[in-house]
């Protein structure tokens, strides 16, 4: 039909649009008239499958992968063309959309089997949290957390304080996983005079899995990642509340601090 189309390219792109059966496709059409930005619009507005499955049902991962992938390709191309245009908003929101497929393929690699359906940013998240909680391996839950961070930055740069709400999940769950260790210091740190010293905080939570999130964090994210960051006011303020101690949060905040300054020696 795509090729019968090449002498009324017009009229095909019309055709497409306007039939709900061929209306998912209508970025193809696009794409071979060269109106790349419209072809970028549908491309990221396919919600439901278009290769294979039910029509009717939900995008497979896989599925959801190629079409951003391609979205972030056309979308370049629009940009090439026309570099006046409005299309930050729409380059962010593809890289967000990329970010969850990255997410979740990590997520999901132990039960992997090539037909797993796109999960919303909320199921994320609860799955990161999972298994964070699941895991008694420090790699895989500074894996797992640096994940689910991810996941919480993955928003337009304007909903910071939702990006810091779902991080505090991460961290909370985190700093959960070497509770007992953290509660031991943080009554040592209470009972000393002026506290312990740094250097015997730093022996008695070095290798905890909160700092060795920290120090990946710390070293490998910019942009809108500081929003989830665990030295945001708003993360801090938080996990604070959740955790319910001033002894348990200072402690950790002073652990924040040491791994962000030794960071930048």
């Amino acid at each position: 039909m795509f090729e019968l189309g090449k002498s009324c390219p017009h009229d095909l792109t019309r055709y497409v649009r306007n039939d709900d059966r061929l209306s998912n496709l209508a970025w193809v059409q696009q794409l071979r008239v060269g109106g790349h930005e419209q072809a970028t619009v549908g491309l990221m507005s396919v919600n439901t499958p278009v290769l294979f499955g039910d029509k009717e049902g939900p995008m497979s991962l896989w599925e959801k992968d190629q079409m951003m992938s391609l979205a972030k390709l056309s979308n370049k191309l629009a940009i090439a063309k026309n570099p006046n245009a409005e299309v930050d908003t729409r380059s962010l929101q593809i890289e967000n959309s990329l970010t969850l497929i990255s997410a979740q393929k990590i997520l999901q690699e132990d039960i992997a089997h090539g037909d797993e359906v796109v999960l919303k940013e909320d199921d994320l998240l609860r799955l990161a949290v999972e298994k964070i909680q699941s895991s008694r391996d420090v790699d895989e839950i500074k894996r797992f957390g640096i994940c689910g961070l991810a996941i919480a930055s993955a928003k337009l740069p304007t909903q910071t304080e939702v990006m810091a709400n779902d991080a505090s999940y991460i961290w909370q769950a985190v700093i959960k996983s070497d509770i007992h260790t953290w509660e031991s210091t943080a009554n040592e740190n209470s009972m000393a005079v002026g506290g312990i010293s740094e250097e015997e905080l730093i022996r008695r939570v070095e290798g905890t899995a909160f700092v060795e999130v920290m120090y990946d964090f710390v070293s490998t994210s910019e942009g809108k990642m500081q929003s989830v960051s665990y030295t945001g006011t708003s993360v801090r303020n938080n996990v604070s509340h959740a955790l319910g101690s001033d002894a348990l949060s200072k402690v950790l905040a002073l652990s924040a601090d040491i791994v962000v300054a030794a960071n930048l020696e």
